[in-house]
């Protein structure tokens, strides 16, 4: 099975319909072309599930080349974000919270008091609003 080509599959299907199907979905990873364009014939074919990427990967490594030239140093904004105390970062969330899109990753781990949020999905007035949080706060 480590090359590709036909495989069969020994089954007992006690044959009591004439005609039987069971739809299963399968993950291809790093699919050829060929094999994407033979997928397609057949019905709709995810994006990054199946080891293509997607249009949302491709804004987010733009806006990800972007940010340094707003004047926000993303390294610095989570150093900065770290740096700052209990109540500080309470604000962070409700910020994150009142401000974010639909392309923004978050997530809020309550039971390990921990947030989580991917800076470059933020949109850019959010990473402007924190940097200028982190300086109000840190005086950097």
């Amino acid at each position: 099975m480590d090359k590709g080509g036909d495989h069969e599959l020994l089954h007992d299907l006690n044959f009591q319909k004439e005609r039987y199907e069971a739809e299963h979905k399968i993950t291809f990873k790093n699919p050829k072309p060929n094999l994407l364009d033979k997928l397609k014939e057949s019905g709709p074919v995810g994006g990054e599930e199946n080891g293509v990427k997607s249009k949302r990967a491709d804004d987010s490594a733009k806006k990800q080349r972007k940010r340094p030239e707003k004047g926000v140093d993303m390294e610095r904004l989570a150093d900065n974000l770290q740096r700052l105390g209990e109540e500080d970062l309470l604000q962070v969330v409700e910020m994150v919270h009142n401000n974010k899109t639909a392309d923004t990753y978050t997530k809020n781990d309550v039971e390990q008091g921990e947030f989580h949020v991917d800076l470059y999905t933020l949109p850019d007035s959010l990473v402007r609003m924190l940097w200028d949080f982190c300086v109000e706060k840190l005086g950097s």
